[in-house]
């Protein structure tokens, strides 16, 4: 009986584990974008683009939040957790890396060098976030050459709205007819644009540039983007609801790829995604707590995993931008998920009912019993004996 109890669970344990890793394990090579999201620990949490990888399917990402009030020999420890430790992992690993702040100063010499191989001849797309630690970081390297700015002063807080150049390419003047130009921003900085660079934007009234891009020299340079402040309250969705949608199609642009056809269905399909991964971690959540209880779970993960699988195959119509496809297979899933979140309710419940009922099983026994004793030694008293007085002589 042990035996076949301690099989289900690692069963259980297994196909948990298995639909967890699904998307890492069927995706192709290439088939999502892959990001890494570095910057200062207390604000990198909320980056635009670490909140587009979270929620968009078409992206993975890591995150190396990194802590400023530690020294470079302890940060160097943190590169060994969380940034890759050949030329060969940075460059097959990530397709961009986003620069929430410039905190690169403690990296040695190799690193800075595997840096500028990977944007100069690798393709590699960087997304930069102008901060004071910009001009102790960058400036001092190589890695200054490959911005679109020759410099800037310190940003400070002051409001803005962003007037979009329209001859550029439809990257960002989509979004015109959604306000993007009357979102306001709280951070401005100003910097000096490099001959040869594109400027997609002007802050108002300050005209001053607030976005600017170019591919530096190399074989094969990845396109560089500079925003002019620390990623402020224009790309927060609070305040600009298609702020991820920007970000998204200056990643595309960055990689040529075909720019996003159809804005709300995307958004939509987003949603919906999002809804999904909400639910399938309560289910997961649930089945786990009913597993630990000793409840067979297994024909819910089996059920699960089925689902996990056909959701991967629908990850090629919504890469391909067939919207409508991918929301109508969405909104089919959402009920299967539903059925499956309420069983696995059901028989955590009914385990728990079990447990509650053990206990309550336990504890009146115990009281029972104790009252008894209490009543047969202190009120009948049935084994006391009369002690007979004694006296010295």
């Amino acid at each position: 009986m042990y035996t076949s109890k301690s099989k289900i669970c690692t069963c259980s344990a297994l196909l948990l584990l298995l639909l967890i890793l699904i998307p890492f394990i069927q995706g192709q090579p290439g088939e999502r974008i892959r990001g890494l999201v570095i910057g200062h620990s207390m604000y990198v949490w909320s980056n635009p683009f670490r909140i587009l990888f979270l929620r968009d399917p078409a992206f993975d990402h890591s995150l190396y939040p990194l802590p400023p009030d530690l020294c470079d020999d302890d940060k160097r420890k943190l590169d060994r957790v969380y940034y890759p430790r050949t030329r060969e992992l940075l460059v097959n690993g990530y397709d961009l890396m986003v620069f929430h702040s410039a905190r690169i100063q403690h990296f040695v010499p190799r690193q800075i060098h595997d840096l500028d191989h990977a944007f100069r001849e690798e393709g590699m797309v960087a997304m930069n976030g102008l901060s004071l630690a910009w001009d102790t970081a960058w400036v001092p390297t190589i890695l200054s050459d490959l911005l679109p700015i020759s410099e800037h002063e310190g940003f400070h807080f002051q409001g803005y709205t962003v007037d979009l150049v329209r001859e550029r390419d439809p990257v960002l003047t989509p979004f015109l007819d959604y306000g993007v130009e009357k979102v306001v921003g709280t951070q401005i900085t100003t910097m000096v644009v490099r001959q040869g660079a594109v400027v997609w934007g002007y802050m108002r009234p300050q005209n001053l540039p607030w976005l600017v891009s170019w591919r530096p020299g190399g074989t094969r340079a990845g396109m560089q983007w500079v925003v002019a402040h620390i990623f402020d309250s224009w790309w927060s969705e609070e305040y600009n609801p298609y702020g991820l949608d920007v970000a998204t199609n200056m990643i595309f642009y960055s990689l040529d790829m075909p720019l996003v056809s159809d804005i709300p269905a995307r958004r939509e399909a987003r949603r919906l995604f999002t809804i999904y991964q909400g639910q399938k971690s309560l289910v997961l959540s649930m089945m786990e707590w009913a597993d630990n209880l000793g409840v067979n779970t297994v024909p819910l993960s089996d059920r699960l995993f089925e689902i996990e699988v056909e959701m991967e195959e629908s990850m090629d119509s919504y890469l391909e931008q067939d919207y409508p496809s991918t929301i109508s297979f969405l909104n089919s899933l959402s009920p299967r998920v539903v059925e499956i979140a309420e069983e696995a309710v059901r028989l955590k419940d009914e385990a728990m009912l079990w447990i509650y009922v053990s206990e309550w099983l336990v504890v009146s026994s115990a009281g029972i019993i104790s009252g008894f004793v209490l009543w047969t030694l202190m009120i009948r008293r049935r084994m006391f004996r009369e002690v007979k007085a004694t006296r010295f002589a």
